[in-house]
């Protein structure tokens, strides 16, 4: 079977294409441009690579035929700015181009990349699961509610016919993230002696070699029109960085930021944003996203895709040798 690969070039989606090789699939990437180095991945002369962007409807078809599947990685990702319509052309018209271009060529199956955060959070006694309700207060971060609407959009092409499945990753750790995405908290640490992080909240996290392992079993073993939570460790951040800090070898020291003092700023950001018209990194709902539970259960993937469960200072680790070695 071949499989169209969409954002190959983020950290999921280069653990996708091995993980993809790795199960006897055969792979096409396509790419818009690719990283410095990211021909040196062990894999890479073994993808089928098309240069085409999911935000041009005749690239997909052209990119799709022959695929029998898809897997849709490709997204906006930065939490800021704050605008829906910043998010808009990548997110959720990408995915409409994806899903025309899947009915045309009548691809068989399509595993869709959403994200853990369209679900409302849980607490550490109690993570959020797939029946949780859809994260509605939310929904002022951009990237968060263009990924709802188009994970609505994913459900509504199943209820047409269309062979779906939604993976919802947490927060994913690892080699090989070349932008980088959510390595650049594992570079903070590594650079600076002083680490500051929120004082209160925490996160679910996941080996991205776990998730993309879930997300290709999913081509098989999910359920047409299910979501599938990939998370494992559920980590308040104090432990977080603690970890950070141990893991990089050398002393540091953790200044916690009180969560009020954390929103205030968010918020006064977020005015300098609307009246400046510039993005911020820590804007109202960022701040807000900082500093609460984000917690989220893992046991239905592991359940019905086999997701395995590795431990995340693993992969701390080899995020940190790989970005020793760059």
């Amino acid at each position: 079977m071949k499989v169209l690969l969409t954002g190959a070039t983020g950290l999921l989606g280069v653990h996708l294409a091995g993980e993809l090789l790795n199960q006897g699939y055969d792979v096409r990437a396509m790419y818009r441009s690719l990283p410095h180095q990211f021909n040196q991945l062990p894999w890479f002369r073994e993808i089928d690579w098309i240069k085409a962007a999911i935000t041009e409807p005749a690239d997909c078809v052209r990119a799709m035929k022959g695929c029998q599947a898809v897997i849709h990685a490709a997204s906006r990702t930065e939490p800021y700015p704050t605008q829906l319509a910043a998010y808009y052309e990548a997110n959720i018209a990408g995915t409409d181009h994806i899903l025309a271009a899947v009915r045309r060529c009548d691809v068989s199956r399509l595993v869709y990349v959403s994200t853990a955060s369209v679900f409302r959070p849980g607490t550490l006694e109690n993570p959020a699961t797939e029946e949780s309700p859809y994260a509605f207060h939310l929904m002022s971060s951009g990237y968060i509610a263009s990924k709802y609407e188009a994970q609505q959009r994913v459900l509504s092409a199943v209820d047409q016919g269309v062979n779906a499945v939604i993976v919802n990753p947490a927060f994913m750790l690892g080699p090989y993230d070349f932008k980088p995405s959510s390595g650049a908290v594992i570079k903070y640490a590594m650079k600076n002696r002083l680490l500051f992080y929120p004082g209160s909240g925490g996160k679910s996290f996941i080996d991205v070699r776990d998730a993309a392992r879930a997300t290709v079993k999913a081509l098989r073993l999910g359920q047409p029109g299910a979501s599938y939570l990939l998370a494992n460790e559920h980590l308040p951040y104090e432990r977080f960085f603690q970890m950070l800090a141990r893991l990089s070898g050398k002393r540091k020291t953790l200044v916690p930021i009180p969560a009020p003092l954390i929103r205030m700023a968010g918020t006064l950001s977020s005015a300098g944003e609307w009246l400046f018209r510039k993005p911020v990194p820590l804007n109202r709902i960022n701040a807000t996203l900082l500093t609460q539970d984000n917690y989220y259960s893992g046991e239905k993937a592991r359940r019905e895709l086999r997701m395995p469960v590795s431990p995340v200072s693993r992969a701390i680790e080899e995020a940190m040798e790989w970005f020793d070695n760059r």
